[in-house]
């Protein structure tokens, strides 16, 4: 079982999260005793707000009993969740601009939120990945950059010689 390292529990959801999460598939948390009033209407207020880890992708966001792979995690999120209990989720699947306090997740039907919810983050599973060797045939192309990125995010070395890696990924 994976390692659950993040925690919390809803207390509040304001009135426009459902509008954020159907048109912007992404929603807004804070800390209930941090937000400041004009935004609690767009967001899903939290409280017991427990880091333990870092964030970041391949690991698991879980939402009541939905769970969603993190792909991107922007370099403000450790602290505005830590500090503030505040991050901007986003649904996109990885393909929208990554801000500086935002993760995004895979894109898939998001759970309504209530109060009393738990939202966590886990490691992800993959260790099986980790300690293995990639070629990557078209590493320099834009896909095979962003291949070898995150088979290097998940503890894959890569390599040049096909034929001693453990495995060989092949881009167009």
């Amino acid at each position: 079982m994976a390692k659950k390292y993040y925690s919390t529990k809803v207390v509040s959801v304001g009135g426009q999260v459902a509008n954020f999460l159907s048109a912007g598939k992404m929603m807004v948390m804070f800390d209930d005793s941090m937000v400041l009033p004009e935004l609690r209407d767009i967001s899903v207020l939290h409280s017991g707000n427990q880091i333990q880890d870092i964030i970041k992708p391949g690991d698991v966001l879980k939402i009541v009993d939905t769970e969603f792979k993190i792909l991107k995690v922007g370099n403000d999120v450790q602290n505005n969740l830590k500090n503030l209990g505040h991050v901007v989720i986003k649904f996109d699947g990885g393909a929208g601009e990554l801000l500086e306090g935002s993760i995004h997740v895979e894109d898939k039907p998001i759970p309504k939120v209530q109060v009393g919810d738990e939202i966590s983050i886990m490691e992800g599973t993959v260790a099986s990945l980790a300690d293995k060797t990639a070629a990557i045939i078209n590493a320099d192309s834009e896909i095979g950059k962003a291949v070898a990125q995150i088979l290097s995010d998940n503890g894959v070395k890569i390599i040049n010689d096909k034929d001693q890696a453990d495995f060989v990924v092949s881009v167009k």
